[in-house]
């Protein structure tokens, strides 16, 4: 698993560009989690197989791989950046489209109220 992680993260700094995007970025917490109802499922167990904790700065989203690292820039002004692990899945029709940060990483982006945030995202690891 860990070669694996290791290529596509080689493979993913040699694109470079192909690795940057646009998406918006919204944010999660275990009581949201709890109240869409994934949570009975989950148990709060993220796709790399660790517990999610809303104080971390991590990340959801298909477009990266688990373990990517990303710069997370919001395209407001003024632009705040901030640097979180690619640990969780999104839901499918999101790709391309939306990342999902833990609550922490959003608030250094963007008032929680917001609720979403145009963000341009980087590959860093």
């Amino acid at each position: 698993m860990k070669k694996l992680l290791l290529l596509c993260s080689i493979i993913l700094l040699l694109c470079g560009s192909a690795c940057a995007q646009n998406l918006t970025a919204s944010w999660y917490d275990l009581q949201s989690l709890k109240k869409e109802g994934t949570f009975k499922t989950s148990k709060g167990v993220m796709a790399n197989g660790k517990l999610f904790d809303e104080n971390a700065f991590t990340c959801a989203s298909w477009d990266y791989p688990l373990g990517a690292k990303l710069q997370i820039t919001s395209l407001g002004y003024p632009k705040k950046t901030v640097t979180v692990e690619n640990t969780d899945r999104t839901a499918r029709r999101f790709k391309g489209k939306r990342c999902d940060l833990s609550k922490k990483a959003f608030e250094l982006l963007a008032p929680l109220s917001q609720g979403l945030c145009a963000v341009s995202i980087k590959c860093v690891e």
